[in-house]
Order: C-alpha cells, then sequence, then structure tokens
C-alpha cells in the first residue's frame, strides 16, 4: 500500500529503512532511481546494507546512520516516505526538515497520533492529497499521500477515504469510533476538568458518524 502511492521520482528516501525492502521494491518496479535508506539503530541499517547486496542494488541504495533526514544532501530527495512510526515522532523528523514543505511528497503511515500529526501538517505548510487503507493479519493500516505546500483548510484521510469509496472505510470508522467512545467514557470518571479535550472528541465521533451514514449510502 505504501509502495503503490510512491510517484515517480530521481531520488526518494525511506525513513526508519529496517530490512530495506521498499527501497529495492521502488528500484526493481522503476519508481525511483535512487534511494536513501535511514534507521536510527544500526541493527536495522546492516540489514538493509545485506538486502540491498542480495539484490545487487548495492549502487542505487544509499544508507545513512541517523534521525529521521538528519544526513548529508537530504534536501535532494523528492519523496520521503515514513512508515511505521508514531505521529509525533513524524513530526519530529519533519520539523527538523523544513526544506520537505517546498514541493516534496511526503507518504506517511502514522501508527498513533494521526489526527494531531494531520493538524500539525495543515498548520505547517504541507496539504494532505490522498488516502488508503489496508488490512494485514487482521489489522488495518492507513496511509496518507502529502504534499509540501500549504493548504487552504485542514483535511483529513477521512476526506480521501470517502471520496475513494475505499472498501475498508467502513472498517475503519468502526474501529475509530470506537476509540472514541472509550476514550469519553473513561474522561467521565476522570478527577480533573477534561470538558475541553471531551467537547473536541465528541466533536470528532460525530463527524465519523456522520462518515459512516456517507458509506452506509454507496
Amino acid at each position: 500500500m505504501v509502495a503503490d502511492l510512491v510517484p515517480k521520482s530521481e531520488i526518494a528516501a525511506d525513513v526508519g529503512t529496517d530490512h530495506g525492502y521498499l527501497a529495492v521494491w521502488l528500484l526493481q518496479n522503476g519508481r525511483t532511481d535512487r534511494v536513501f535508506a535511514t534507521d536510527i539503530h544500526k541493527g536495522p541499517l546492516s540489514r538493509a546494507r545485506q538486502t540491498a547486496a542480495e539484490y545487487g542494488l548495492q549502487e542505487q541504495i544509499e544508507t545513512h546512520l541517523c534521525d529521521g533526514l538528519q544526513f548529508p544532501g537530504a534536501e535532494r530527495t523528492e519523496t520521503v516516505v515514513i512508515a511505521g512510526m508514531g505521529g509525533e515522532t513524524m513530526i519530529s523528523i519533519l520539523s527538523a526538515a523544513p526544506w520537505t514543505k517546498q514541493g516534496r511528497t511526503l507518504i506517511l503511515q502514522p501508527q498513533s497520533k494521526r489526527p494531531e500529526l494531520e493538524q500539525w501538517l495543515y498548520e505547517n505548510g504541507y496539504t494532505i492529497t490522498d488516502a488508503k487503507l489496508c488490512l494485514d493479519a487482521g489489522k488495518l493500516y492507513l496511509a496518507i499521500e502529502v504534499h509540501g505546500k500549504p493548504s487552504e483548510k485542514s483535511l483529513s484521510a477521512e476526506v480521501f477515504l470517502l471520496r475513494n469509496h475505499d472498501s475498508l472505510f467502513s472498517q475503519f470508522l468502526s474501529q475509530e469510533m470506537q476509540k472514541m467512545e472509550y476514550a469519553l467514557k473513561g474522561m467521565e470518571q476522570a478527577e480533573r476538568d477534561l470538558s475541553e479535550l471531551q467537547s473536541q472528541l465528541q466533536q470528532r465521533l460525530e463527524l465519523l458518524r456522520h462518515y459512516q451514514k456517507e458509506v452506509a449510502a454507496w
């Protein structure tokens, strides 16, 4: 799913590359001519180098042991892929690489804090342009396509999942609504005042219910 969202470019970056399989796929399928594969840990980066060698792509996969996009020449990247991390980590990585908002394409697959990530993107000069879902081993995963340019209004992944008639959207909504309802129920028992947060969650829950009605009309 993540790979399918990656557009054709001369140089792509796979942040948190781990085993390096995404970098190999992008090269083998002609999506890019060169990949910067980065990881903050030596072990995963070593595996990525081994994978590159196994497929004879060590000349096209340039590995960097670093935090996010903090390596020399990173600005040459046209497409940045950050998958399998929390939304807060993605915000940290992008905050440290402001050049990504200058016409770059980002493919992000957040594991948590996705609404917070989307709001940060809107407030910091990025525009969400697409979203996709996939189901793997019984778990739903969401990826969003983002462009480095200011957005006129705040957009969420749900807008694009609805527009695309994503077949997994109904299941996704059910899970998200369950999370909201569980969180709201827990807040009712809290000793401190959480009224503002409760209001925000309630508004989001109502929006998700609206989307659910839209899906039912497909």
